[in-house]
């Protein structure tokens, strides 16, 4: 079955790019791109982010798609299974990965670890982006063992996506490097 890409993008007005507007941002305006939100900025808001949802449930995945690129921009496409998912990841690069963890077939951590093997057909720049678990289950040590970054339980809430979005990014994001102070 062909993935389902679900988008819907908000523009900000003197930019090119899909961005959301938040709750904590008072107006909109070119300065919006680098003061959206506490962390929200450093989700790279200069391109639109590219996120690919793994869900074998049609109805959560579109629930998520809609509170990634309605309130934060992101344009998503859904698959149905691991499969499809590596299939997709073996032609076209994503930002960042919400993964269901149970699923027929290969499960959301088989899928993980697939990802990251080094034998695998995935594309190697999507061997790299954070997966976040996306489940009803409680989370476990066991998603983080197979590689994953991140945990949203189910059903997705607009605080909880934005929350683990910005811990996320914040903990993949480069440290700047310490200032040097010559001191006489």
């Amino acid at each position: 079955m062909p993935a389902i890409t679900c988008a819907s993008n908000v523009l900000l007005p003197g930019s090119p790019i899909t961005s959301p507007t938040t709750p904590t941002t008072a107006t909109t305006s070119d300065s919006a791109v680098t003061s959206l939100s506490s962390g929200m900025a450093s989700l790279s808001i200069s391109t639109c982010i590219k996120t690919l949802i793994v869900d074998d449930n049609v109805i959560t995945a579109k629930l998520l798609s809609k509170i990634l690129s309605k309130e934060f921009g992101h344009d998503t496409t859904c698959t149905i299974s691991g499969k499809d998912a590596l299939l997709k990841l073996s032609r076209e690069t994503f930002d960042i990965i919400f993964m269901d963890i149970d699923m027929p077939e290969l499960s959301g951590i088989e899928t993980t670890l697939l990802i990251h093997a080094k034998n695998s057909n995935v594309l190697e720049q999507n061997r790299h982006i954070p997966i976040i678990a996306y489940t009803t289950n409680p989370c476990e040590d066991r998603f983080f063992e197979a590689g994953m970054t991140g945990w949203v339980g189910k059903p997705a809430k607009q605080m909880m996506v934005r929350q683990e979005l910005e811990r996320v990014y914040r903990e993949a994001r480069p440290s700047p490097p310490p200032s040097s102070s010559s001191s006489p």
